[in-house]
């Protein structure tokens, strides 16, 4: 293969290239020094201070959100590809899945589905009793329309408190 046409994705761990991923996007490092520092620095390359300017450096589209980032996006996406891929100017690589340090961490809970379970329905039973004991007496309530300060002598002088909850636990 021509040596001009391979590209490889410049991230730390990602092993995207134009070989094995034909069909993705490489997008060009821009060659402004603080621009392409910047670039490299959000990647976690350890080098990006001394890499030359004039060298030709591809992300692949794995590290951008390109509906937000492309501006040729819409082409891209109804025609399957573009002549040359065109960024908003200052968008920045934001998706790093490849590096096993910033994978987003799903709930790894370690324990038992029983305790879960009973630490649910302890917290639901708490808030039924608090639910409880600041309910609004319903008889009162039929009659007339109240405000704050109707309901404090309400509350006061009717000590009867009817409630009805409907509660569903889902295993």
């Amino acid at each position: 293969m021509n040596p001009s046409y391979y590209k490889n994705c410049v991230v730390p761990q990602c092993t995207s290239t134009s070989i094995n991923t034909p069909n993705k996007l490489f997008i060009y490092v821009p060659n402004d020094v603080k621009i392409r520092r910047k670039w490299l620095t959000l990647a976690r390359r350890d080098d990006a201070h001394s890499l030359s300017t004039k060298s030709r450096m591809y992300f692949c589209e794995d590290h951008f959100d390109l509906p937000n980032d492309m501006l040729n996006y819409t082409e891209y996406h109804v025609m399957g590809r573009v002549s040359q891929v065109r960024m908003k100017p200052g968008c920045t690589p934001s998706k790093f899945e490849c590096q096993e340090d910033r994978r987003k961490r799903t709930c790894s809970s370690t324990e038992r589905p029983y305790i879960v379970k009973k630490q649910r329905i302890t917290t639901i039973a708490e808030c039924l009793n608090e639910l409880d004991k600041s309910c609004i007496p319903s008889s009162s309530l039929e009659d007339t329309p109240q405000t704050s300060s109707d309901f404090q002598t309400v509350e006061q002088n009717e000590p009867e408190v009817t409630c009805e909850h409907k509660v569903i636990i889902y295993n």
